[in-house]
């Protein structure tokens, strides 16, 4: 099936939804009223009893395991984790999803834009952008079936839509994606100065530290771990001592200096600073890069 909302957040079960959660569970989905809504207290809870895992995006797929009520339980690709194999596991409200035949046949023969400006990007009904019927997260893929002057047009889970061409770029397959610096990772990341913090975030409404650091990644065509620890113990990452840090590597901290045990990443920006989702009283900072205390250390990912 398909994520048929902006953002579909994955709950670990779906007996960790409260009230205050509904605007993430109905669809349409209201990323920013439900942060809005939401009290530090409330926030910091979805820490505390793990009522989160992660987020899939429009037009996303994810592998339906059952349905039970009106949830699903589901895997997301292209979210690796040690958990699954298949992608990240947890739960979604059903209505938020959708096996639209039509949709996933352009998904499998479309040459894709990928949303590469900006925080949130408008799909409208029409090719003269007047009518905005969804605002979409920067990292949001979407088959191309025409375009426009101004715009691509793009088949989604709901129909023909419109994406404005000065947000995305076209790509007929991932690895299309041009290899990034550690300048444009840099770039990418700093779009995010000022966003939320929330945990399990892996939307430009909000992040949590690996989303934040995942996203970035992934908007230039790297597909990292989706959790801190595995970030760093991927195969393909390569240790970096602090004397040689570079900018879009990535900084981790653990509580006992074991790799079991990390439990945050920034990425670090040059100049002796970094760039992280830090915690829910926190939005997206760049702040001086932390070496001493907890500092686990730091890895570099292939990138130009």
């Amino acid at each position: 099936m398909y994520v048929a909302v902006n953002v579909a957040t994955v709950w670990t079960n779906p007996g960790k939804a409260r009230p205050v959660d509904r605007p993430a569970l109905t669809n349409p989905a209201h990323p920013r009223k439900w942060l809005h809504d939401m009290t530090p207290d409330q926030r910091a809870d979805l820490t505390d009893s793990n009522r989160t895992q992660t987020q899939a995006l429009y037009g996303a797929p994810v592998l339906v395991l059952v349905q039970q009520g009106a949830w699903s339980q589901v895997v997301v690709p292209r979210q690796p984790t040690p958990r699954d194999a298949r992608g990240y596991p947890g739960w979604i409200p059903t209505r938020q999803l959708t096996s639209n035949p039509s949709y996933a046949r352009a998904v499998r023969s479309r040459p894709f834009a990928l949303v590469d400006r900006g925080i949130g990007t408008g799909l409208y009904a029409g090719p003269k952008l007047r009518h905005r019927v969804l605002t979409v997260s920067m990292n949001t893929r979407l088959p191309v079936v025409g375009r426009t002057p101004r715009a691509f047009v793009v088949a989604t889970p709901n129909g023909r839509e419109w994406l404005p061409k000065s947000r995305a770029h076209v790509y007929r397959t991932e690895k299309s994606i041009p290899r990034p610096t550690g300048r444009q990772l840099v770039r990418t990341a700093k779009t995010f100065l000022h966003q939320p913090y929330v945990w399990a975030g892996r939307s430009g409404f909000g992040f949590d530290c690996s989303g934040l650091t995942g996203t970035v990644y992934q908007v230039h065509g790297i597909t990292i771990p989706r959790d801190s620890g595995p970030q760093a113990q991927d195969p393909r990452a390569r240790r970096v001592a602090a004397t040689n840090l570079r900018a879009g590597d990535l900084l981790f901290y653990s509580h006992s200096q074991s790799a079991d045990d990390i439990y945050h990443v920034a990425m670090y920006v040059g100049n002796g600073r970094m760039i992280e989702a830090y915690d829910h009283l926190t939005p997206v900072r760049i702040t001086k890069a932390r070496l001493g205390e907890n500092y686990w250390g730091a890895v570099r990912y292939p990138h130009r």
